[in-house]
């Protein structure tokens, strides 16, 4: 299956845009040498490498084995390869064709490389905090001391990373004020005595409260969705007895011909006229289709907030993305009262219209009239208006959360210093330092 979405990507070459082709070229990267493939071989895992990393591998292979640099799975020197041939075919067709150009963005150069002589970063290592080019990340990516180590794509904004004042990396969070610190700024900073967390214990918290926000999401979309469908349900209702009146009005036109024309032709206004189909149920149904999409919106972009795995980056969008997404929850849903056909303004109307006309035809529309007010729309079920008043009591309930909730960060900004302080919540430098250094000497 990737063999043959590779191919369709293939065909469709450099015709695609930055984003298709950034992805192509990724799958068709050898993991070690960072290149395109060349001549390509699959070991018994299931990955492959070009033929000279794999020879590369075997040559540092202790003990006649060597290990699978992508799931460190253990190999046999001597084990025979396959050439991977579609693999390679559709590397060297897409080497033919022309790579996609690379997006106008500022290449971050390699920390390694000697100056003026810098080329560009292929990976950036967390950890170590520098970015290095396809030759100096080899390590990393070879020897197991740096198999812990996070790579991701290179990274302009490390420096960004930094506290201005102590040039350390920002690895907690300050819960007081907001803002992510170092461990110097912990122990001796302004934010010493504060309540402090490690970045990802901190995101973990808040995607936990967004998890929550983005249950309520779902169930007020359900709402609405249920809502939209027992407004289209009264309005085929309404349209439905309009029609059955007009065809027995029709039918009460065939049998008193000529002398009713004028007649029926009031009758059938009547019956539009308090049928509820008017421009307010369109209005009720737009209502709700705005509560809809406004919380589609807010439910997308929890969403794409959640599925965000860089710490510092999710910081920054929660911060900006998290109070619109709670005033978007918090706002109460639009819910009509059920239009339904107004029968005793309809059969008033009827009646003093039926007063103008002959006697002999007096039994024939009565009749008419209580066959057309017998078809009307029925009344809600029992148990619908006890459903409405439990929806409506959890919304007053989420109301009075989102409000006990923002008071709470109020109060938390204001009294940070009576805070109550847990094992979970709270983070001692030292003890992580000195937990850093029994790993460094297991090592």
């Amino acid at each position: 299956m990737v063999v043959l979405l590779l191919l369709c990507a293939a065909e469709r070459g450099v015709m695609a845009g930055p984003g298709e082709g950034s992805v192509l070229e990724g799958e068709l990267t050898c993991p070690v040498c960072l290149d395109l493939f060349r001549e390509p071989h699959l070991l018994p895992c299931g990955h492959s490498f070009c033929l000279a990393c794999v020879q590369r591998l075997r040559k540092r292979g202790e003990r006649g084995r060597f290990r699978c640099p992508e799931c460190r799975e253990s190999l046999r020197c001597s084990g025979t390869f396959q050439k991977n041939y579609k693999l390679a075919n559709i590397a060297e067709d897409y080497r033919r064709r022309g790579q996609p150009l690379r997006e106008a963005t500022p290449a971050v150069r390699c920390d390694y490389c000697p100056p003026g002589e810098q080329a560009a970063a292929v990976k950036t290592c967390l950890k170590c905090e520098v970015s290095m080019c396809a030759e100096h990340v080899k390590p990393h990516l070879e020897r197991p001391a740096f198999r812990e180590h996070p790579l991701t794509e290179p990274l302009g904004d490390v420096k960004e990373r930094k506290c201005p004042e102590h040039d350390e990396t920002s690895r907690y969070y300050c819960a007081d004020d907001g803002v992510c610190v170092c461990t110097a700024c912990t122990v001796e900073g302004r934010h010493a005595g504060h309540t402090v967390k490690t970045l990802k214990n901190t995101m973990k918290d808040l995607k936990e409260s967004l998890e929550e926000q983005l249950q309520k999401a779902d169930r007020k979309i359900s709402r609405t969705e249920r809502y939209l469908q027992e407004r289209a349900d009264a309005e085929r209702e309404s349209t439905r007895f309009v029609e059955e009146a007009e065809q027995q009005v029709g039918v009460l036109g065939e049998q008193l011909q000529e002398q009713l024309d004028g007649f029926l032709s009031a009758l059938r206004e009547c019956v539009r006229a308090h049928s509820g189909t008017g421009p307010e149920q369109q209005e009720n149904l737009s209502r709700i289709s705005q509560d809809r999409e406004r919380l589609q919106e807010a439910h997308s972009g929890i969403e794409t907030l959640l599925q965000e795995n860089d710490p510092f980056r999710f910081l920054q969008e929660f911060h900006s993305a998290g109070k619109r997404f709670r005033r978007a929850l918090k706002r109460p849903l639009f819910s009509p009262d059920c239009v339904c056909v107004d029968t005793e303004g309809l059969s008033e109307s009827m009646e003093a219209k039926l007063e103008d006309f002959q006697t002999e035809v007096r039994l024939q529309v009565t009749q008419l009239i209580d066959s057309v007010c017998a078809e009307s729309s029925a009344v809600p079920e029992d148990g619908e208006d006890g459903e409405d008043e439990e929806e409506e009591d959890e919304d007053e309930s989420d109301a009075a959360e989102d409000s006990e909730h923002e008071e709470a960060e109020e109060e938390e900004e204001e009294e940070g210093d009576n805070r109550s302080e847990s094992a979970d919540d709270l983070y001692i430098p030292e003890e992580e330092e000195e937990d850093d250094e029994e790993d460094v000497s297991s090592d």
